[in-house]
């Protein structure tokens, strides 16, 4: 922590000190040229800073720094955020978070929680979900099912895969929301969107469709006739050696 507090001081000095640093007139920086410059966007609030943290000592200390310093706080992870609820909402700073994170892995998550999305977005706190995974993100519609069993509202449920990211990021003119407007990103479901025996009948990206093909399915469509009872033998390239 008191390394990240000297980096953004010293981006903050050299931000209005560039012409003495540049003359060699300026005390050393704890980072290059290049990491001063990087952390321009943040320093001025422009861009947010996103810190990951888990236990509420640490989302405090995350806090108080960003107060400090006026960042654009986001915390991601925050497993026990929960007993910090009040403090984020006052802040308004939004959590990024796995809603299914429940197991005491770790010292920082002893106090994790299925009911930790409820808790906070009941106490006004902006959620937004995310998987932690890559080939696996598609999950996370399953996972904010799941937080809406423990006590999250449906429609905030909904909003956490869709609308709280954009806003989190800045980018909700142009998506997360289905308005007049806004880049046509659509899902056509054949039910409850949160719900794991719903499939997705449609994709839209920018409102031009997209083939509902892919490995798995043309892998499927290849190997059915195959596994009927009167079907024939697969080519002897395939049989079982």
């Amino acid at each position: 922590m008191l390394q990240l507090s000297e980096a953004l001081q010293d981006a903050k000095d050299y931000a209005v000190n560039r012409a003495a640093y540049d003359k060699a007139g300026r005390r050393a920086y704890s980072l290059s040229r290049d990491d001063l410059e990087a952390l321009q966007p943040f320093v001025r609030g422009e861009l947010p800073v996103v810190v990951t943290v888990d236990r509420p000592s640490d989302i405090e200390a995350a806090l108080k720094l960003a107060a400090e310093f006026r960042l654009k706080l986001v915390v991601a992870g925050g497993a026990e955020g929960w007993m910090v609820a009040d403090e984020l909402a006052k802040a308004g700073v939004p959590v990024i978070m796995n809603p299914q994170q429940d197991l005491p892995d770790r010292f920082e998550s002893l106090g994790s929680t299925l009911e930790n999305a409820a808790r906070l977005q009941k106490a006004g706190v902006l959620i937004a979900f995310q998987t932690g995974n890559s080939h696996n993100a598609r999950y996370v519609k399953q996972e904010a099912g799941n937080a809406v069993s423990y006590g999250l509202p449906w429609l905030e449920g909904l909003k956490a895969i869709t609308l709280n990211g954009a806003r989190i990021y800045g980018m909700d003119g142009t998506t997360g929301t289905l308005e007049a407007g806004k880049d046509a990103d659509l899902v056509v479901w054949s039910g409850d969107p949160l719900e794991v025996t719903s499939f997705a009948d449609a994709v839209f990206i920018r409102g031009k469709p997209v083939a509902m093909v892919s490995r798995q399915s043309e892998l499927r469509d290849r190997y059915l006739p195959y596994i009927k009872a009167d079907a024939p033998a697969l080519p002897p390239a395939y049989q079982q050696q």
